[in-house]
């Protein structure tokens, strides 16, 4: 999150690692605002899990915000490793041609950086509801959500639409 925050309030450092057209984004700023936002409940919910599930229907929205957050985050983060991977390898094209580390850098630290972190989100955020649930039945019900949930996410990915 504290990279996205720096990008949003106007920093600069370290923005070599992007790919290098999104800078002129006149919404750079505000992508990076609501990147922070997202990243901030998702860690915010792991903690709600411990201290704010008294209620029943708190403990319902916790897992449904739980189950969203798994099939965004880990879908978008499979979907984008295996898209990076496939652009190095040659099998899809850049804007560029195809994949030269020294021009499309980007790529790189896009699939060893930014797209690790949304699988390993998506993962905890998926132990976080398997361990908030107690009977065998459930989870198995939990698993089965999560692996549907990142299945859609996976099939809108290749169908060019991307949430997150």
């Amino acid at each position: 999150m504290l990279p996205h925050l720096y990008w949003a309030m106007g920093g600069t450092r370290g923005v070599g690692i992007l790919k290098p057209d999104i800078l002129q984004l006149s919404y750079f700023e505000s992508i990076n605002g609501i990147a922070s936002v997202f990243l901030t409940v998702a860690g915010i919910i792991g903690l709600a899990f411990i201290y704010g599930n008294k209620g029943k229907a708190t403990r319902y929205v916790l897992l449904f915000l739980a189950l969203a957050g798994c099939s965004l985050s880990a879908s978008h983060g499979i979907f984008g490793i295996l898209y990076r991977i496939l652009q190095m390898s040659g099998r899809i094209g850049l804007e560029s041609g195809t994949f030269t580390l020294r021009e499309d850098t980007y790529v790189l630290w896009d699939l060893v950086l930014f797209e690790p972190w949304f699988l390993v989100e998506g993962l905890l955020l998926g132990l976080v509801g398997w361990y908030f649930l107690k009977e065998a039945r459930s989870r198995k019900i939990w698993l089965a959500a999560c692996l549907l949930g990142v299945g859609i996410g996976l099939v809108t990915g290749l169908m060019g639409v991307r949430f997150a």
